[in-house]
């Protein structure tokens, strides 16, 4: 009898063990995913504020999207857990070696995100212009030490 339940006690353990890992392995997935879909919509608002630079339009309409990628960059630099470096990304391992670095490229694009909301509020294309390329220069240098490159 005794023996029963010590291998009983045994198997739940290793149970729980492989249940557990599966867990983290979702887990990992998810916030991969996640880092995905942020990147996605902040592709998307890149390329909504262009359309408004191509069209010579309002630059209202860009202060929306300047304020989305604020949002998304704060929600985003949180998406790397210890251990989230495993899976399909293109997220670089310096992102987990350089924390420091990688949140100081993320304050540089949140400050170029706030140079655009005030230059797309301001009403002066020439300044919405500038302040587009400013905002591309801090995702490419975020891009350049933190991010695999496209095949």
């Amino acid at each position: 009898m005794r023996k029963t339940l010590v291998l009983a006690v045994i198997g739940a353990l290793a149970a729980g063990t492989m249940v557990g890992g599966a867990t983290i392995a979702f887990a990992q997935a998810d916030v991969i995913k996640e880092r995905q879909e942020n990147r996605k919509q902040t592709a998307a608002a890149m390329r909504a504020i262009k359309g408004i630079i191509d069209a010579k339009g309002a630059t209202a309409g860009a202060v929306e999207q300047a304020a989305k990628l604020k949002t998304l960059e704060a929600a985003f630099v949180k998406l790397f857990p210890a251990g989230s470096d495993k899976g399909e990304t293109k997220a670089l391992p310096t992102v987990w070696s350089d924390m420091a670095g990688f949140q100081a490229a993320s304050k540089g694009a949140d400050a170029a995100y706030d140079k655009l909301a005030v230059a797309a509020g301001s009403g002066d294309m020439a300044a919405l212009t500038a302040a587009f390329g400013g905002t591309g220069k801090a995702c490419g240098a975020c891009h350049e030490k933190f991010r695999a490159k496209a095949n």
